[in-house]
């Protein structure tokens, strides 16, 4: 006998988690180890129990989809985490690229083929729409395109959010001379040398993306 695939659902929407429940049930490949109305139930559950696959929402209160995929990922990097989401979640979809989910699944998608990407999934592959290819990839090349590395990209958020070097240094909890070289550089990446025309540009980029 095959070895049953330990499934998670992660819903706030108790309607939507009753009716994965169903769906999923019925495929005798899976077995679901319970239900959760958000990302920290979800993330506490799986540190004391063997869970083999996340099936969750995006958006949810206390801790939604993202948080909880960073920390299920970073506490066992082979548990498949797959995100539900919909067309309009365009910011949230490129987040969670960045936290390597193993892929997305629009909220209307039929039972069966829901099934048949789960397994596809389990199998190794990226779970992406075709409704949502080309805006994921279409963002990620206009961020990548300055060549922006992760910390760049969270000072320029601090940037934007009209924080000083100072203040941005003790949000990320680095030096503030790192903060300072890190600046510098995006202002060269940019070719300004203005803030306030660095953070304009900035904002526009960020504007672009979505």
């Amino acid at each position: 006998m095959l070895k049953k695939i330990k499934t998670i659902i992660v819903d706030d929407h108790e309607i939507i988690r009753d009716s994965l429940v169903r769906i999923i049930s019925d495929d005798q490949r899976f077995e679901i180890l319970g239900t959760f109305q958000n990302g920290k139930l979800a993330y506490q559950f799986v540190e004391q129990h063997q869970v083999d696959f996340v099936l969750m929402d995006v958006v949810m209160p206390v801790m939604g989809g993202i948080e909880s995929a960073r920390l299920i990922k970073a506490y066992n990097p082979s548990i498949k985490v797959l995100l539900l989401t919909t067309f309009s979640d365009k910011k949230l979809i490129v987040d969670a690229y960045r936290v390597k989910i193993d892929g997305y699944i629009l909220k209307d998608i039929s039972a069966d083929n829901l099934i048949d990407q789960m397994i596809n999934c389990m199998n190794g592959d990226f779970i992406l729409p075709n409704q949502i290819a080309h805006k994921l990839v279409s963002a990620v090349n206009k961020e990548t395109s300055y060549d922006f590395n992760e910390t760049e990209q969270h000072i320029i958020n601090g940037l934007i959010a009209g924080l000083s070097n100072k203040q941005i240094a003790e949000k990320l909890n680095i030096g503030y001379g790192t903060v300072r070289n890190y600046v510098s550089n995006i202002y060269h990446k940019l070719g300004e040398s203005e803030r306030d025309v660095v953070i304009e540009q900035l904002k526009k980029i960020k504007q672009d993306m979505f």
